[in-house]
């Protein structure tokens, strides 16, 4: 679980953080999503971070906390998926108004659509054991485990 218990904590200051700078005032949440969400975040009456770096740094962020079984929870309980739902479909309408001008970049529209895979599936539909406490232990389960040889 490493530091993802520390960081992911009730208190939520990280993740709220993280978060605020990607939501935006008019984003479409309803109300059970808007309760799930950090209390300093609920009734969030700010506009979407304009950096493209600073975007691209939080959802790479994000995407990290979903290696832990831990994190994942957090993030799936906190409506982290309707909030970065939301970011998608600003990036969509924006690119429909302007062409030239796009919210996210290619690879930020890339991560962001790999976190918004994981947060809607649980483990069972992704095919990783569900006590598995981090998903970067995978590569490591696999190489431990012995190859038999063919035999002729």
């Amino acid at each position: 679980m490493g530091l993802h218990g520390s960081l992911l904590d009730t208190s939520d200051e990280y993740l709220s953080a993280i978060l605020a700078p990607l939501m935006d005032v008019n984003d479409n949440l309803d109300e059970e999503e808007t309760s799930k969400l950090p209390v300093r975040l609920q009734y969030y009456e700010k506009e979407r971070d304009q950096s493209e770096i600073v975007r691209q740094k939080l959802i790479e962020a994000l995407f990290q906390l979903c290696a832990t079984k831990h994190g994942r929870q957090v993030l799936r309980s906190k409506s982290v998926y309707p909030a970065m739902r939301e970011l998608d479909k600003a990036t969509a309408s924006e690119e429909d108004s302007k062409a030239q001008h796009k919210l996210l970049s290619s690879q930020q529209e890339h991560t962001l659509h790999a976190l918004i895979g994981i947060l809607i599936r649980y483990e069972s539909e992704m095919d990783v054991d569900p006590d598995l406490p981090s998903i970067r232990e995978l590569g490591i389960q696999e190489e431990e485990e012995p190859v038999e040889e063919k035999k002729d």
